[in-house]
């Protein structure tokens, strides 16, 4: 069995904050997807960080704090993050499975990793997807069997793996969790107090 990882997607433009919000200073002093890394990495066997073009010393500084972390420019991550997602999935050709992860999404708790990982193990069914909710309300990272990595790398837009999640529907399994943080995302100034 190959390894299980995350591929962390943190290429857009997060225009509705205003700046990059990817360096955006959480109350911890990291900054937003710093922290969001602090909770991935320690969770999987690999980590790849697709970022966009631009981003080669922000690649660089993050490869040198995290010894672990693999970066990727995906040039095509203007587009969408279906198109960041894609050249992710091309990245991953040995993996058993894949956390998709969002790089503004700090606030969940690594515990919540912990039991999808546990579960993607245990699942019955042969090409597991494992989603986890909080109160019935589907959340953040998602787990994928390789089996579906062909399908992500032919993603494009800006749906990311919401359109995989549809057509694949009777092979997600919803993990109830009792962590807020997997809808929590940070679009503007004043969601990075919300963890």
């Amino acid at each position: 069995m190959g390894p299980l990882g995350a591929v962390v997607l943190a290429g857009g433009r997060g225009r509705r904050f205003g700046s990059d919000k990817r360096l955006a200073s959480l109350p911890s002093g990291d900054s937003l997807l710093e922290a969001t890394l602090c909770k991935i990495i320690p969770a999987f066997e690999e980590t790849l960080l697709v970022l966009r073009p631009g981003d080669e010393s922000l690649a660089t500084a993050l490869s040198a704090r995290f010894k672990t972390l693999t970066t990727t420019l995906a040039n095509d991550a203007g587009l969408g993050m279906g198109h960041s997602l894609a050249h992710g999935a091309a990245k991953i050709t040995h993996w058993q499975g894949a956390a998709i992860c969002l790089g503004d999404m700090p606030f969940h708790a690594p515990s919540t990793l912990s039991t999808l990982i546990l579960a993607f193990r245990a699942a019955s069914q042969p090409y597991p997807i494992i989603q986890p909710c909080h109160q019935g309300r589907p959340g953040h990272p998602v787990l994928f069997h390789r089996a579906y990595f062909d399908a992500m790398r032919a993603l494009t837009g800006d749906q990311g793996a919401r359109t995989l999640l549809k057509a694949e529907a009777p092979a997600v399994q919803m993990i109830e969790v009792d962590d807020l943080g997997i809808l929590q995302d940070v679009d503007a100034p004043e969601d990075l107090a919300s963890g």
